[in-house]
């Protein structure tokens, strides 16, 4: 072959080369989705953010969660003692658990990552000693849209209710939402995409997201908590088009071009407290968007932007409705000077705010997911999600409970927990965990 020809032959290759290349970084087009997927193996996400490639695949062979492995500060085993935890697998040690004798009364429920013999994630009932009377086993591989196995899944976006039953999403790996009763049987499945929050009202539904989290747009649906039937949506582009003048949804829509809004909660608001947030009514509902510190209140009938507020937290979550009329959240402070996470009240009369559970003193931080919860026992519970850490302090800032879901003693490393609950005696309907077969 002449050298002329071996030279046209190089460069022809050479622009294949090329304009593939051009197509796998603009087009998306074989190996894109090969090179990302090892792109994000390797960079970490929200699962494993701090995790090394041979912890990974560990976790991601069966050998070792590690992807929901959690470090917990000193605090968090001051005075407590030893709890094993029924149907786990022997690989982890026994939890920790310290409940203060004088606020013994109802139950707590946490929900998390247990490592049981059947799947990774469930949950456990403690009665008012602090003993584990029932546990639950949680998991959507069952369905047909399910993505990942329950070790590469986050419980994130659940509701215990007063019969014991449980709806929960695994997030977009999970590939819908699940009802299972109080025995962890499923009573129904609604497929799809739904992220981040069950949040029930009164007249027997929830609200969730129904879309990808990354959406700007996102969609609000509200579902029946018998059937698991969408009986209503609620498109955030047309509460953009409802409300012209009021300016708080593209805060990042020219910086980043994906996870713009980052919807995380949302709360309607019930009858028995419509009374202390004379701005508002009965059945308005309370967004979280993370990603712009944003907090509002949308009228789910009008669509009208009743009130908001950007700044008084970062990357928040769990914005809640408080009986005294301020509205508390979860700020995960993720991106903040200080790297301890709060618990802030904000007046929406005033639009005063500030932190009610100082992150510091606790040594108390959770830069993603998170919980909270003003309890019938004038205390605050508290789900420090990536510290696998569950406390209650009262309001001197006693902690008069707490609960480390404790996998390594000597390593003094726990699992990831999803939510918890300080249940009064008398909230559920009958004792289930006197005939479930799951203990």
């Amino acid at each position: 072959m002449k050298l002329l020809q071996k030279i046209a032959i190089y460069y022809l290759l050479a622009l294949v080369l090329v304009g593939w290349g051009i197509g796998i970084g603009k087009y998306g087009v074989f190996p894109y989705s090969v090179l990302k997927e090892i792109k994000a193996f390797v960079a970490g996400d929200d699962l494993a953010q701090q995790t090394s490639i041979t912890q990974k695949l560990a976790n991601d062979l069966g050998l070792v969660p590690e992807r929901f492995m959690r470090s917990y500060p000193p605090l968090a085993v001051a005075n407590t003692r030893e709890l094993a935890i029924p149907g786990t697998k022997s690989r982890r040690d026994p939890a920790l658990v310290y409940t203060d004798p004088e606020q013994a009364g109802g139950y707590r429920a946490v929900f998390g990552a247990f490592d049981f013999e059947e799947t990774l994630w469930g949950g456990i009932l403690l009665d008012p000693q602090g003993e584990v009377v029932h546990t639950w086993r949680l998991s959507t591989d069952h369905l047909p849209g399910n993505k990942a196995p329950s070790r590469l899944k986050k419980l994130y976006g659940m509701y215990l209710f007063p019969d014991g039953s449980v709806i929960f999403s695994q997030q977009e790996e999970g590939g819908g939402l699940v009802k299972v009763d109080a025995c962890s049987q499923v009573v129904w499945n609604l497929e799809g995409e739904f992220h981040h929050t069950v949040s029930p009202d009164e007249y027997g539904y929830f609200w969730t997201y129904h879309d990808h989290k990354g959406d700007f747009d996102h969609k609000l649906a509200r579902v029946s908590v018998a059937s698991g039937e969408i009986v209503s949506q609620i498109d955030m582009r047309d509460v953009r088009m409802k409300n012209p003048f009021v300016h708080i949804f593209n805060l990042q829509r020219n910086i980043n071009t994906q996870d713009i809004s980052h919807g995380n909660d949302i709360e309607p608001l019930g009858t028995r407290m419509a009374a202390q947030f004379p701005r508002f009514e009965a059945g308005d509902l309370l967004l979280s968007y993370r990603t712009q510190n944003l907090v509002f209140v949308v009228d789910p009938d009008t669509l009208k932007v009743k009130w908001w507020i950007v700044g008084a937290s970062d990357r928040q979550h769990d914005a809640d409705w408080e009986a005294d009329g301020r509205i508390t959240v979860f700020s995960n402070n993720e991106v903040a000077a200080r790297k301890y996470s709060d618990i802030i009240a904000i007046d929406p009369e005033t639009r005063e705010f500030h932190a009610i559970v100082d992150g510091e003193k606790f040594g108390f931080y959770s830069d993603i997911n998170g919980r909270q919860q003003r309890t019938p026992f004038a205390t605050r519970l508290i789900t420090s999600t990536t510290q696998g850490w569950v406390f209650e302090v009262d309001d001197n800032d006693k902690i008069v409970f707490s609960f480390v879901n404790n996998y390594d003693s000597e390593k003094q490393q726990s699992l990831d927990l999803s939510e918890a609950y300080r249940l009064p005696e008398n909230y559920f309907d009958k004792e289930f965990w006197k005939t479930c077969t799951t203990n």
